[in-house]
């Protein structure tokens, strides 16, 4: 299911509806996506926190290193995939750029 959210979240990214008929869809499609996400949320399985955290080896996994004027370093400053928990148990990290 993890694949599925990160195809509807690269759909939405990628997409800008331009007509009435369009941001209908795109409404169909996001209503779907909410509806799994309550599903998530009822099981307890949620997002890891990303940017802005500091980089836990236990829930990231440092893709790259960048250097950054808005954060720290050792601080997660861009998220490539998100990474899911359920409970206090990791699912799958999230992939990230951290600070240098």
């Amino acid at each position: 299911m993890l694949n599925v959210i990160d195809t509807y979240e690269r759909a939405f990214n990628a997409i800008e509806p331009s007509t009435d008929e369009q941001h209908n869809i795109v409404a169909a499609y996001r209503e779907t996506y909410d509806k799994i996400l309550d599903c998530f949320a009822e099981l307890n399985v949620t997002k890891v926190e990303t940017v802005g955290a500091e980089f836990d080896y236990e829930l990231h996994q440092a893709m790259m290193q960048m250097v950054s004027d808005e954060y720290e370093e050792g601080v997660v400053c861009q998220e490539f995939a998100p990474g899911w928990v359920c409970g206090d148990r990791l699912i799958r990290p999230a992939m990230v750029a951290v600070t240098a």
